[in-house]
């Protein structure tokens, strides 16, 4: 009886302990490739990069990204399509109406004017960045709109900032590659940098010209350094690398001056918004009359603030206009300040052709691009359409943390979860 037991004891030993070497084999194997917590995300913003813009020429660094990774048909923005609506929305997970920040340049009933600042004092939901220092990750942001400085107390590991205009993509690099080189008790696992995109020469020379290429070329160059250093670290095992883009471009150069409408018939207002106008008047009584006098602008459609559809997501309180106005390209209510504001006008009669964005979000120009590459990204795939609001949930999915606060979008299908592939390095 004694021999039995003991030889049952045996057993049982050996089993429990193949179970617990099959454990750890599992748990290690899980480890190396990148399923654990430790997992790193990278979101790179290229600025007013259309969803086509990619077929226009050879870019090798977005050429990798689409054959190793995946690429959506389109990111669609939220409304109106503008560069710091765009980036809360994506940093937050939700829309204007619920983040606060409507557009680029807006006004506050209690606070004043907003115009191109420091949007962190201004952002009412929580951004991707502090749910993750909130939840143990360290995180580092280069430029994107809303991180300049804390959102309520509530700070970054790492920060560049203020955002300046001449600083470039090859210095954003040296960054982001110098945070991924940090030990691990230090190294950020969220890293979010805004880059210059084709913004700039979009407006400048409209989405057709082939300025537009030319800067994409030197993107893509940094892109391919970018690449480069990840492979050198050895990080795609559990690293993914995300790359959207705020708006999209299309041609513009007429506009329609509807407070100088109003102001012929005696109607005191302000405006703010150049294709998503929020009108405040100067007298509320004078509401039925300014529309009276609106419904002649064509084409431009103006709402009471009880009209608008409720679709938009545009109706923050406090920030929305008595009235709203809205219209299609190439219009715009606002036109370039300075000379550049009269000399526009000739050169769009000369055929010179300028670029705008803000438009519905619907609208095939105003589609961004969505491309994701590493850890838990199956590769050569394609997605459908995918939404500003599902990039914050998609991180906080990588990361293996829960999204912002006031997060309203989903991941994305097929990102995230196990991982699918291990981008190849071109020089091993």
């Amino acid at each position: 009886m004694t021999i039995a037991r003991n030889k049952l004891g045996s057993v049982l030993v050996d089993r429990c302990f193949r179970k617990t070497r099959r454990l750890a084999v599992i748990l290690l194997c899980l480890a190396c490739s990148g399923v654990s917590a430790e997992s790193i995300v990278v979101v790179l913003s290229w600025d007013g990069v259309r969803h086509d813009y990619p077929e226009r020429a050879e870019f090798p660094g977005l050429n990798r990204l689409q054959a190793e990774g995946v690429r959506a048909r389109r990111l669609t923005p939220v409304y109106p399509s503008k560069t710091f609506p765009g980036h809360v929305s994506m940093a937050t997970g939700t829309y204007p109406d619920v983040h606060g920040i409507v557009d680029n340049h807006f006004f506050d009933r209690g606070r004043g004017e907003f115009h191109y600042g420091d949007a962190a004092a201004w952002m009412m939901a929580e951004p991707l960045w502090v749910a993750a220092e909130r939840q143990g990750v360290r995180a580092a942001t280069y430029f994107w709109v809303g991180s300049d400085s804390d959102w309520r107390g509530a700070g970054v590991s790492y920060r560049v900032a203020p955002f300046d205009v001449d600083t470039s993509e090859e210095e954003k690099v040296a960054r982001i590659l110098e945070w991924l080189s940090l030990s691990e008790d230090r190294r950020p696992r969220l890293i979010m940098s805004h880059w210059k995109g084709a913004d700039r020469v979009g407006h400048r020379y409209g989405p057709e010209s082939d300025r537009v290429v030319e800067q994409l070329q030197g993107q893509d160059a940094q892109l391919l350094r970018l690449l480069a250093g990840i492979d050198e670290l050895g990080l795609w095992g559990r690293l993914t690398l995300l790359l959207v883009s705020d708006h999209g471009m299309t041609k513009t150069g007429r506009w329609l001056d509807v407070e100088g409408v109003l102001e012929e018939a005696g109607i005191g207002a302000r405006l703010f918004g150049g294709t998503l106008a929020h009108i405040f008047l100067d007298d509320p009584d004078d509401r039925d009359e300014a529309m009276g006098v609106l419904f002649a602008v064509q084409p431009a459609w103006a709402y009471t603030q009880e009209q608008v559809p409720a679709s938009w997501r545009v109706l923050y309180p406090g920030r929305a206009g008595d009235l709203l106005m809205t219209t299609e390209p190439p219009y715009s209510f606002t036109r370039p300040r300075g000379l550049g504001g009269k000399v526009a006008p000739v050169l769009a009669r000369m055929g010179w052709t300028l670029g705008g964005h803000g438009y519905f979000p619907h609208l095939p120009d105003m589609g961004g691009i969505f491309m994701a590459l590493g850890r838990g990204v199956r590769a050569g795939g394609t997605l459908p359409a995918v939404h500003q609001v599902d990039i914050a949930p998609t991180v906080a999915r990588l990361l293996s943390i829960d999204p912002p606060l006031q997060s309203e979008g989903r991941p994305i299908e097929g990102i995230g979860g196990e991982p699918d592939a291990v981008p190849v390095s071109p020089n091993p």
